[in-house]
């Protein structure tokens, strides 16, 4: 229903006398010769009252052509169609003012809300205090975030580094607890970690893991402890410590 009003300037419901030549079914040409007899009473004072309530425009159709149209308020549109009588026609003129009533309630709910003084400083308030305390949730994650990091630093350095005294039944949780420490202090991922390691083994000792080959669900740290590797990969980790200490 809504297609036969639309919104104008200053939020205005508007039609025009295409839409009502259309719905009304009647030739655009007689629905403008009727508009201009409006505008051209003789009555001075009714005539600026129908100017105020029509307004001349014109549209292309289909061809490219312009053609005269008018643009109507409520006000225009009762006047046009106050003589046009019949069945269809009482049905057409409700479903133009129930269109004009729906618009204007679309509109008015288009409206923003005055508030007053003190509404408006109360939002600004509200405002303010949601800003602090996002403000403050973001410094105690912050803060955290470094506590965690210089509390991974501290144990990295405080771990101990010497492969030649560690027992060989507790290597292989040492080479695993050191890659975690280094990982977390380095904020590089494990897995990483592990893979960097493995690639000083070869470079390094000439050990590559990769030529092992796998058992059923065997890793390539099975490997190594299975192979006497875990010394050379725990000073491959104590190494790789040393010199994150000296950055």
């Amino acid at each position: 229903m809504n297609d036969l009003v639309f919104k104008g300037a200053n939020n205005l419901v508007l039609t025009n006398s295409l839409l009502v030549a259309q719905k009304f079914g009647k030739r655009h040409s007689d629905v403008i010769r009727s508009i201009e007899k409006l505008l051209n009473v003789e009555d001075k004072s009714l005539n600026a009252k129908m100017r105020l309530a029509f307004e001349s425009t014109s549209y292309d159709d289909i061809t490219g052509k312009s053609n005269p149209m008018y643009i109507m308020n409520e006000k225009g549109f009762s006047i046009l169609v106050m003589g046009w009588n019949g069945v269809n026609a009482l049905k057409f003129k409700d479903e133009f003012y129930d269109a004009f009533d729906n618009m204007r309630r679309v509109l008015t709910n288009e409206q923003p809300k005055q508030m007053s003084q003190l509404e408006i400083l109360q939002m600004s308030i509200n405002q303010l205090v949601s800003q602090e305390r996002r403000i403050a949730m973001i410094e105690e994650k912050v803060a955290n975030m470094e506590k965690e990091r210089i509390e991974n630093t501290q144990k990295l350095l405080e771990a101990e580094t010497s492969t030649n005294s560690v027992p060989e039944i507790k290597l292989r949780d040492k080479v695993r607890q050191l890659v975690n420490q280094y990982s977390a202090a380095s904020d590089i991922k494990q897995q990483d970690v592990w893979r960097k390691i493995y690639q000083n083994l070869y470079y390094g000792f000439g050990i590559s893991i990769n030529a092992y080959k796998k058992k059923a669900k065997q890793n390539k740290l099975d490997i190594a402890e299975e192979h006497g590797f875990l010394g050379k990969m725990y000073d491959v980790i104590s190494n790789m410590i040393k010199e994150l200490k000296a950055i």
